[in-house]
């Protein structure tokens, strides 16, 4: 949790980053709290068998599970890189050399997001996005010859559309069993 909102270069909101700028290999969750950062315990408050660390409320037609943890203060190194993939801006599509087991002749990337976070005294001294824009991607991507497919290709067309299909089926469950 920062002070303030993080944007993608097209203007997104981007939130949930990772970064392997601490010591351990773990997927823990860090926040960032004004000039204070916390590295939130795995556990949550309470014993196993004590429920009062988590409850369920409803807000606004909402079923919300809430569940607190416990916060270890974290004095981090000058530099943080963290990073996030947006999810609005569309993937870049690249060709596939054969079909993939589904199919596919089409692989789709991500725009990542990466930020950098200088600490000084006192806390977060600068924030800065670091990465480029869906633009760089695609000039990376040919640089290292893969075959980007232009978005206006009928095979990008094709593959958003089944895509879209895709997404729009209802599931197994949602339908019930017959």
């Amino acid at each position: 949790m920062l002070n303030e909102t993080l944007l993608c270069p097209q203007g997104h909101r981007v939130a949930s980053f990772q970064t392997k700028s601490f010591g351990d290999a773990s997927m823990d969750t860090y926040l960032v709290d004004g000039s204070q950062v916390y590295r939130v315990a795995s556990g949550w408050f309470g014993d196993a068998d004590d429920s009062a660390g988590e409850r369920w409320i409803v807000k606004d037609h909402e079923a919300v599970f809430e569940r607190r943890h416990t916060l270890e203060s974290v004095i981090p190194s000058h530099e943080i890189m963290f990073y996030t993939a947006c999810g609005e801006c569309p993937p870049v599509l690249v060709r596939r050399d054969h079909a993939s087991t589904w199919g596919d002749l089409v692989d789709e990337r991500q725009l990542w997001v990466e930020f950098r976070a200088t600490f000084g005294p006192g806390g977060v001294r600068q924030l800065e996005r670091t990465s480029g824009t869906r633009e760089d991607l695609i000039t990376e991507l040919r640089r290292e010859g893969l075959r980007v497919i232009r978005d206006d290709e009928p095979l990008a067309i094709a593959h958003r559309e089944l895509r879209a299909a895709r997404r729009a089926m209802p599931s197994r469950r949602s339908r019930g069993r017959r």
